[in-house]
Parts: structure tokens; sequence; C-alpha cells
């Protein structure tokens, strides 16, 4: 099985003129192609799924899993030695004919892990929790029935966990918005918006979100526009839950920006893409 090096991109919830905007446009829900890789998105099954009908969904669909590689232990469990997998209210059990092999995921951590969806030369089908497990599919409809299912039971922790940063941050951006005289973007910061633009059009995605987050650590509110710009590239990247937050605290530094409207209705379009 092929384990993609992408933990160090995935970043969970921890341009005007003089710089260059970043024209982007969202794929909309298309798989994202990156060199051998492609990546895909869950979509949000709550409004017909209870948790009841999720665990027998899960049930169901491990029983295709192809292996199961567990990220902590770096071990393998092929198909041929799992002897039975049990979907409990809090976990997941999965019983190997070696019982050293046997693992434990516990649904708070996989809740709390960023899932990726993706798929490694158009072969195995993989749904990644990185330092916890990845899981292979031979068949991609088993792979998204899978991603799907985690994702519904994910939501409301991370809605919980948007709603609870976009409160800390409503007086940052009430103080900005109060502010006669804007703070400016320094140096450091020019250099790194400029270099995340360059990456950009290299369709270098993953690299460029870093350089934005770098680049907003540095001074939270001197460039609001980096927001939409980040809330675009995860957009691109098929990571719709944070193309949403961002895009939110962008319109909360600037309400009245001139393309409010067309960042609201992102925010629509992306929340009708995983289903809300």
């Amino acid at each position: 099985m092929k384990n993609i090096d992408v933990v160090h991109y995935v970043i969970i919830f921890i341009v005007i003129s003089f710089v260059g905007t970043i024209k982007l446009r969202a794929q909309e829900g298309l798989p994202l192609v990156q060199g051998d890789y492609i990546y895909y998105y869950p979509k949000l099954n709550i409004n017909t799924q209870n948790f009841e009908n999720i665990k027998k969904n899960l049930s169901e669909v491990l029983k295709s899993t192809g292996q199961i590689y567990d990220v902590k232990n770096k071990k393998e469990i092929n198909a041929k030695d799992i002897k039975e997998i049990l979907v409990l209210d809090d976990r997941i059990e999965v019983e190997a004919r070696s019982k050293k092999n046997n693992l434990t995921l516990y649904f708070p951590k996989l809740i709390d892990s960023t899932m990726i969806f993706y798929t490694y030369q158009n072969s195995w089908h993989y749904v990644y929790f990185p330092s916890l497990v990845n899981f292979a599919f031979s068949d991609f409809s088993n792979a998204q029935t899978l991603a799907n299912n985690i994702y519904a039971i994910q939501y409301s922790l991370i809605d919980k966990r948007r709603d609870s940063l976009i409160n800390v941050f409503k007086p940052l951006a009430e103080n900005y918005r109060s502010l006669k005289q804007k703070p400016s973007v320094s140096e450091e910061q020019r250099k790194l918006f400029i270099q995340a633009d360059h990456l950009n059009q290299q369709k270098k995605y993953f690299d460029a979100i870093k350089m934005y987050l770098k680049a907003i650590q540095l001074d939270k509110t001197s460039f609001p526009s980096a927001y939409s710009n980040l809330a675009l590239l995860y957009a691109q990247t098929n990571f719709f839950d944070y193309a949403i937050f961002y895009m939110k605290q962008y319109l909360m530094l600037v309400p009245n920006a001139e393309d409010a409207r067309g960042a609201q209705d992102k925010i629509y379009a992306w929340e009708g893409l995983i289903g809300k």
C-alpha cells in the first residue's frame, strides 16, 4: 500500500494589486489531480443517516477493505489476515488472525483527525487519517462510502470547532473594522504573499496554503484578502470546510468589500458541495 506523506501539508484550524491578486477557479468538487495522486472529498449525508445507520454502513463497507495500515504502529493488516471488524458505539475494532495486529480505532480520535480521500496512480483508493490509519479499497464506491459515513459523524465537531474559532476571531475583526488607520503589510509578509502567488501559479496549492498561513501568523489583519485567497486555495484542493472557515473570516474583516456578495455565494456553493 502506498502511504502519502501529506500530514505536514494538512493544517486543522490551529490580493490587492501591489501583491497581485490570486485568481482561482475552485474546482467545484471535481477531483484534484496532483502528480500521481487524485484527491476527492467526502459528502455529508446527515439528513438521511442516523448513527445506527452509519454504524451499519461502516460494518458493511469495511468488509471490502483490501488493507488497513496502522500508521501509529507501522503495521499492515491485509484482508486475508482480518478475522472480523466490529463497529461499536465508540470505536471500530479490527480483529486480526494474529492478535498482535489487532487494532482499535476510537471514534473521538477518528472524528478529530483530518480525512484525506485519494487515489494513487488510478489504482487503490485510500481513506487516510494522518497518524492513525489508512484504509485501502480496490473499489472507489466503497472508499467513498467509508469517507462519507466517517465524515457524517465528523461534521458536528467540525461545525462546533469552526463556530468556536469564529467567536475567537470576532473581537479581532471588530477591532480591525473600528480602526481609522488600518495596519500595513510588512516587507516580510509581502515576500510571503508574493511567494504564495507564485506557488499558486505553479499549481502547488498545498505549498501556497502553507505560505499564506505563515504570512497570516505575522499579522492577522494587515491584509484581509489573504483570507479569501486561502479560502479559494482550500476549495481548489477540495477542503471545503476550511474554505468556508476562511471565507467567513474574510467577510468578518471586510463585510462591505466589493466582492462580499460573491464571497458569500461561494460559501453557499461550498456548503452545497459537502451536502449541507
